[in-house]
């Protein structure tokens, strides 16, 4: 427990967004309160935090509501274009990056989810799993997945058709289906292997999509 050796303000960051075809790729970055005497709120919502993958979608925008209003934290995307200009890796790293910059207070520590690093200076442990073993690490994910759910939600009203608010953006039969029938957009990640095998590896490039 980075508490115990004396860091103060320990920010869990997590991500959301990797493997989709389209949108952004999405983390946030959580500092919790500390456990006080006397304060049930705090134990009631932060127990239930769990990896955003195993909780309903009503569960964590509820979550996601106690966590804006009782923690410190931030969000940050970084688009497909980005993501196809730098790989997914690099676009990963940078959410994450920003997202803790972000935060009104600066961390003395960081929790990352898996293995990445954040850049900065910023004393940090990755911890693989870690959105299912770490309070604030869950916090981040779930945070970063309805942050990224209710973009996914706006970019379907934009580009109907794909099943973004169904799929997040996600590979599926229909997703793939509709790059094939309707062209690809900009939201779309170029460089994805599924999008391109769609066109023929885009050398004969369809229109984009504003």
């Amino acid at each position: 427990m980075l508490w115990r050796s004396g860091f103060e303000a320990v920010a869990g960051v997590d991500e959301v967004g990797r493997g989709p075809l389209a949108g952004p790729v999405v983390a946030a970055a959580v500092i919790l309160p500390r456990r006080t005497s006397g304060d049930p709120s705090r134990s009631s919502w932060i127990a239930q935090l769990r990896d955003s993958k195993v909780l309903t979608a009503p569960q964590r925008t509820r979550l996601a509501a106690a966590i804006q209003e009782h923690a410190i934290c931030s969000v940050s995307g970084v688009s497909a274009q980005v993501v196809d200009q730098i790989n997914i890796l690099q676009a990963t790293r940078l959410a994450m990056k920003r997202a803790v910059a972000a935060l009104p207070t600066t961390p003395d520590a960081l929790i990352i989810d898996g293995r990445e690093v954040v850049e900065g200076g910023i004393h940090q442990v990755a911890v693989i799993d870690g959105d299912a073993l770490c309070a604030s690490v869950a916090a981040a994910s779930i945070l970063a997945k309805v942050t990224r759910d209710r973009v996914m939600c706006e970019l379907d009203q934009r580009f109907p058709g794909y099943g973004l608010a169904v799929n997040k953006g996600y590979a599926t039969a229909e997703h793939r289906a509709a790059l094939t029938q309707l062209g690809y957009t900009n939201i779309h990640r170029l460089s994805f292997a599924p999008v391109r095998e769609a066109f023929g590896g885009l050398s004969d490039r369809q229109e984009v999509r504003p």
